[in-house]
């Protein structure tokens, strides 16, 4: 009987401890991607995304970058000759993502009623302008290129 009770014994203690064993999970890529992208702090950028004509200007590439975008969207926009029927003055934060391929990417985000209702595939117009924006250069963290996000705000002032 003593050598039964040793093995009931032992059988419910790896039973019970089995709490204290660790075992390896796989990883989701997609999972892992999105927190290192959110461990960068845009702090740690050395270099933020360049367009070719900012990178004649390195102390004022990040001022140049927003202001190329909100030109090149600025004149997209008036090429289309938008008509309203209420003025408009509202500001849009728009979401980018600039990967470390090169890619300017158009983050889903919410339209103001006013503009939406005048301008119903205002988002379309601006992804279209963004896909006409000259080359990017990625951002640069601890000298390697990162996928980098921005909200740009875009004032629309329309009459």
């Amino acid at each position: 009987m003593s050598k039964g009770f040793w093995y009931i014994w032992a059988f419910v203690f790896i039973h019970l401890s089995c709490d204290n064993f660790k075992f390896v999970k796989k990883l989701d890529r997609e999972k892992v991607f999105k927190e290192k992208l959110s461990d960068i702090d845009h702090a740690e950028i050395e270099k933020p995304p360049l367009f070719v004509p900012c990178r004649n200007e390195p102390e004022e590439s990040k001022t140049c970058f927003q202001n190329t975008i909100i030109k090149h969207i600025s004149t997209y926009l008036t090429e289309h000759q938008i008509q309203v029927t209420t003025p408009i003055n509202d500001t849009i934060w728009v979401p980018l993502i600039i990967t470390k391929d090169k890619e300017i990417i158009l983050e889903d985000f919410v339209i103001p009623e006013i503009i939406s209702s005048q301008i119903p595939d205002f988002k379309n117009i601006l992804k279209n302008s963004l896909e006409t924006l000259p080359d990017v250069d990625p951002a640069i963290a601890r000298s390697i290129p990162v996928t980098s996000k921005y909200k740009l705000p875009i004032v629309i002032l329309m009459n």
